[in-house]
């Protein structure tokens, strides 16, 4: 009896490391595949850019990576998404989704969107988006009506480097930590100093 309840231990025990590192190994893949996601969006500076990241897109995730849309007025968008429901089923990690949308306007560039959320109610969310359109040059505004706990990021393709990345630095530790982002802070960290000036 104690050799058979020694070796259910050794199974169990082994089944459980497997289970830990299997987990470990999902969370490290959407975690890398989500940087690489938000990445490819800051890396977008034109329309040949924003066809070069759709292409490698449907390359590695495959045709469907991609949801396609037509619009009144000319615009055509590309959507894709970066998920962790599998994971989130056990009740440990939050549902938390990165989306990258990319708008056309008759062909040309228009904008570039990287939206991060925490699914399960209530909703925290961060909107990134940045224009290429003819607008005001160098517009930046965080846009706080519902802070803490969600903002919206706008800003022209014309802003220094800087801001541009301080806008794209998504905290992408929202898709593997315990409990997930709980508010905008939590999700671009320093988000509420972007723009000190603005208070929409």
């Amino acid at each position: 009896m104690t050799r058979n309840w020694l070796r259910l231990f050794v199974v169990t025990l082994g089944l459980a490391v497997l289970l830990v590192l299997g987990i470990t190994a999902y969370l490290a893949h959407i975690r890398t595949t989500a940087v690489a996601l938000i990445e490819s969006a800051r890396d977008i500076r034109s329309t040949e850019d924003a066809q070069r990241q759709i292409a490698a897109w449907r390359k590695r995730e495959g045709e469907q990576f991609w949801q396609e849309n037509d619009h009144p007025g000319g615009q055509h968008s590309y959507d894709g998404q970066i998920e962790n429901f599998l994971i989130s089923r056990l009740h440990i990690w939050e549902p938390t989704v990165v989306t990258v949308g990319v708008t056309m306007q008759s062909g040309q560039l228009q904008n570039v969107a990287v939206i991060i959320s925490s699914v399960r109610y209530p909703t925290a969310s961060v909107w990134v988006q940045e224009w290429f359109d003819s607008g005001p040059a160098n517009r930046f505004h965080v846009v706080r009506k519902d802070r803490p706990r969600a903002a919206v990021v706008e800003f022209s393709a014309s802003m220094p480097d800087a801001q541009r990345e301080r806008a794209f630095a998504l905290n992408t530790k929202c898709f593997v930590r315990p409990r997930g982002c709980g508010s905008a802070e939590d999700i671009l960290p320093g988000i509420w100093q972007l723009d000190p000036v603005t208070d929409h």
